[in-house]
């Protein structure tokens, strides 16, 4: 049996299916609807109105405003509460190298 013969041999055992005219526009709507109800395009979509909220100028204000008053204040909770003096007293040490050499050396 040559190659021609067995070409047409598969071609009869295996008869190319016949697929109405909007099949192919069918498949590609019920895609659509599915990944348009996907997690992804759910949260795609939530995250570009928050942006474009956000990229206004009242609300991007307001964001930068709450995250400033929220950075100060956790700086303020997590550092120590050492007096005015004792801050003063680093700030020189890191600047001044002989102070900190002293400040070392002593008791």
């Amino acid at each position: 049996m040559n190659d021609d013969e067995l070409h047409d041999l598969i071609r009869q055992t295996h008869p190319k299916p016949e697929f109405p005219a909007s099949f192919q526009r069918e498949t590609w709507a019920r895609i659509a609807v599915a990944e348009q109800q996907s997690w992804i395009a759910q949260w795609r979509q939530w995250s570009e109105s928050l942006f474009r909220w956000v990229a206004q100028p009242a609300p991007a204000m307001a964001v930068v405003t709450a995250m400033l008053l929220l950075g100060s204040g956790l700086g303020r909770m997590i550092t120590p509460d050492n007096g005015r003096a004792a801050l003063r007293t680093a700030y020189v040490a890191s600047i001044n190298p002989l102070v900190a050499a002293r400040l070392s050396t002593q008791p």
